[in-house]
């Protein structure tokens, strides 16, 4: 038995952006349009989204203080000002950091208070309305454009924390792969990577079924077939659509069914290094946490080792140990296999990072096939120091 709840209009192809006054002229005069610091200014991108709004006759205040780990106090910030400023509605355009932004701007903006209220290790308060969000991602990696989550740290705690609301659900999403042809080498690795895990994570999930395995197992297909191609010509319009579709598919599988621990270690990890990219902390311990819980996996990696990397059938404990051999090659192509003391990890924060990821996640962490302690976080991020 499962549910499947996904409100969220997406408009999908290269010159989707178009769309965007049609899909918008219903919900008010007033955007704020959330964004970075360089990225979607450097392109023209906002300028362009901005202009495409006035045309209807929509004004925009513009909100480009987001970090690429967004943190609690810039969505207090934009909060503030959107009601101050009377907006309507928000257009999160960037990465999942500008759209995860955005819908954490939301909730604060119409319910009052501060974002951490809306917490489960905060506040705990449940969120009963927020305003509308328009998502148009500039990255093929988070999904958020299809599923009714956020991720956003408090800088305080160094708390990274995921939420997952039915209101914050973008009413539109329009994805233009268009728009992901100027992401640097780095970053079509590290997002592709990040739409790997959630659809590997996914399919790992207790809750997986056969409507999101469908979903995933062809996203991970689509990642590991284009990503080469995206990674060595950015303009190649055909890996960059395939690419901007895995994601998409990645998110709608997270919606269905969800991340596990790898997400919480990530999570824990780059809550204490805002440095670390999300995607490549993925691939960091991901493999680790295969290894770790092999045991209670193996079936279902062995089902993948023929799928995503046609592979040839051997006994199904043989399958699964290649598929993650595989794996650490398939990410060492893109230098996605480092060590985490190489980014200023400290051994004696490990323990610390753990508890801190099992605390905040642990609503994750109990979705993976083997039951996860605090302990066994450490043990796996341990491996990967």
């Amino acid at each position: 038995m499962f549910n499947v709840f996904l409100p969220t209009k997406i408009i999908f192809g290269e010159g989707a952006v178009e769309k965007l006054p049609s899909s918008v002229k219903e919900l008010g005069k007033k955007a704020m349009i959330v964004t970075g610091r360089k990225s979607t200014k450097q392109t023209g991108l906002l300028d362009r989204v901005s202009g495409l709004l006035k045309k209807i006759g929509i004004e925009t205040t513009v909100y480009d203080k987001i970090q690429p780990n967004p943190v609690s106090d810039d969505v207090d910030e934009a909060a503030q000002i959107a009601v101050k400023e009377k907006v309507d509605f928000l257009v999160g355009l960037g990465g999942g950091s500008a759209i995860d932004s955005a819908k954490a701007i939301a909730i604060t903006a119409a319910m009052g208070g501060k974002f951490w209220d809306y917490v489960e290790v905060g506040g705990g308060k449940k969120p009963d309305k927020a305003l509308p969000v328009i998502a148009i991602p500039t990255t093929h990696g988070t999904g958020t454009e299809a599923d009714p989550f956020a991720v956003i740290t408090n800088p305080k705690t160094n708390e990274k924390v995921g939420i997952g609301y039915n209101v914050i659900f973008p009413k539109v999403s329009i994805v233009d792969p268009a728009l992901m042809t100027t992401l640097p080498k780095d970053q079509t690795a590290y997002t592709s990577m990040d739409a790997f895990y959630h659809s590997l994570e996914a399919f790992l999930n207790i809750d997986a079924n056969v409507y999101s395995d469908l979903l995933a197992v062809d996203s991970m297909k689509r990642i590991v077939v284009n990503l080469q191609t995206a990674y060595e010509n950015g303009n190649d319009m055909y890996a960059r659509t395939n690419l901007a579709w895995a994601s998409t598919e990645a998110g709608i599988t997270e919606t269905l069914t969800g991340v596990i621990a790898n997400h919480a270690i990530e999570h824990g990890l780059s809550g204490f290094n805002p440095q670390l990219p999300h995607g490549l902390g993925l691939c960091i311990t991901g493999p680790y946490l295969l290894e770790y819980m092999f045991d209670y996996c193996y079936e279902r990696l062995a089902a993948l080792s023929k799928e995503i990397f046609n592979l040839e059938e051997y006994s199904v404990r043989k399958s699964a140990q290649l598929f993650i051999e595989k794996l650490y090659e398939f990410q060492d192509r893109f230098n996605l296999n480092p060590k985490l003391s190489t980014f200023g990890f400290k051994e004696d924060q490990l323990e610390k990072i753990a508890q801190v990821a099992y605390n905040t996640m642990k609503g994750v962490v109990v979705k993976s096939p083997m039951k996860l302690t605090e302990h066994d976080l450490y043990q796996i991020i341990k491996r990967a120091f």
